[in-house]
């Protein structure tokens, strides 16, 4: 998986009024490159993700690409530095292609915090890397209940419906992942290929 995030990892927690999230929101979409990068690790520290994912929708890509590298942001830190920490050496040992042992990282995650959609993402993520995308879909159901704007989610299910050739799911699945990421140039091949295969040509 292609990690666009690595270097907007917060430095410390902050503390800010919520009030001041809609200023870091225009600097993101308005400011200059500088206070781009500022804003959005402003709204990761907030754990703004209505804010990022309304971002999404952005004319601007370079806007769109610090909105979604924002998101995974905060959906890897929801439980704390430990856990970040034990996520990215999983994440390491998958992209690495050692997939049993980021699974027994992934499913340790997901034991611990039963209710942590990026855990559970990234091990469907694992499945469908191991050739299971029954399983992986699952999986990405689970997350889309606990998060449900999770574009990643949304395509990792879209790409189990094309394994699988159920061309409703990959359809329905990548047409919502658009609505959330409009620009998605992997959900929009999806749907064009979901309509050739149900229409029957």
């Amino acid at each position: 998986m292609i990690r666009l995030n690595d270097e907007f990892i917060p430095s410390s927690e902050r503390n800010r009024p919520s009030g001041e999230i809609a200023n870091w929101v225009a600097l993101l979409k308005h400011g200059d490159p500088a206070e781009q990068r500022r804003a959005v690790e402003e709204l990761i520290a907030l754990n703004a993700q209505a804010e990022l994912t309304g971002c999404l929708h952005c004319k601007d890509s370079n806007v769109v690409l610090l909105a979604t590298a924002g998101l995974w942001e905060c959906w890897l830190n929801e439980r704390g530095e430990s856990a970040r920490q034990m996520m990215d050496e999983g994440i390491e040992l998958m992209n690495a292609g050692h997939l049993a042992a980021a699974a027994k990282i992934f499913l340790g995650l997901i034991k611990k915090f039963p209710d942590w959609a990026e855990a559970i993402n990234k091990q469907a993520t694992l499945l469908y890397a191991r050739g299971e995308p029954a399983e992986s879909l699952a999986l990405c159901k689970k997350v889309v209940a606990l998060k449900p704007h999770h574009f990643g989610a949304w395509n990792g299910m879209a790409l189990c419906g094309v394994q699988l050739e159920d061309w409703q799911t990959a359809l329905a699945a990548a047409e919502r992942a658009l609505e959330i990421q409009p620009t998605a140039e992997s959900n929009l091949e999806i749907v064009r290929l979901a309509k050739i295969k149900l229409s029957g040509e």
